[in-house]
């Protein structure tokens, strides 16, 4: 009994640590333009991407995703996962994106089987980032967002366009004091 326990202790330890992952994700490549704090300002250039809109909640939308990476697809191949999983609602419709890895082009990357499940290419450009960490339901991403807002009006950022984007680095399973996430708005 006391031998169990020195186990589960170890196994809370670990996992307070790790943040309940062990594995690093690819994340897709950008250029930092400017750090200030927690905001900063970047530069993607195109990625590949699968991508899934529907009326439902992003939990659907997470489990397409997950099943066409985790080997819902004609070829029956699983996909490494990466980081982050991008996220957007408008107009009652949710989206939801995961970056492709860099092995793969849209050629190589096998067909998904569900009809819900797009491949293409996906450009984020340049954008002002907030990062910030707990659980991240969609009150909290407005909210985030609002604070870029102010941050780049403040900075004399030009933001283009009305539409933002957030994004989860974690699984699950990680500790909301250990999550990464973070808002994207498209600037000049």
């Amino acid at each position: 009994m006391q031998l169990k326990k020195k186990v589960l202790s170890f196994i809370f330890i670990f996992l307070v640590f790790m943040g309940g992952s062990a594995v690093s994700e690819e994340n897709p490549p950008f250029k930092l333009i400017l750090k200030d704090g927690p905001f900063e300002v970047r530069y993607y250039p195109k990625m590949i991407v699968a991508s899934a809109v529907t009326e439902e909640g992003d939990n659907s939308l997470f489990r397409t995703l997950a099943g066409y990476i985790f080997g819902g697809n004609k070829s029956e191949k699983r996909i490494p996962m990466t980081a982050p999983v991008f996220m957007k609602n408008k107009k009652g419709r949710n989206w939801m994106m995961f970056f492709m890895p860099s092995s793969y082009t849209l050629k190589s990357l096998p067909k998904p089987i569900d009809p819900k499940v797009k491949l293409g290419t996906f450009h984020l450009g340049k954008v002002a980032v907030l990062r910030y960490s707990g659980l991240n339901p969609r009150s909290k991403r407005l909210e985030k967002v609002e604070e870029l807002l102010e941050w780049t009006k403040k900075k004399g950022i030009n933001v283009i366009g009305k539409d933002s984007i957030a994004a989860g680095y974690d699984s699950p399973w990680t500790f909301p004091w250990n999550r990464r996430n973070e808002v994207f708005v498209s600037v000049k």
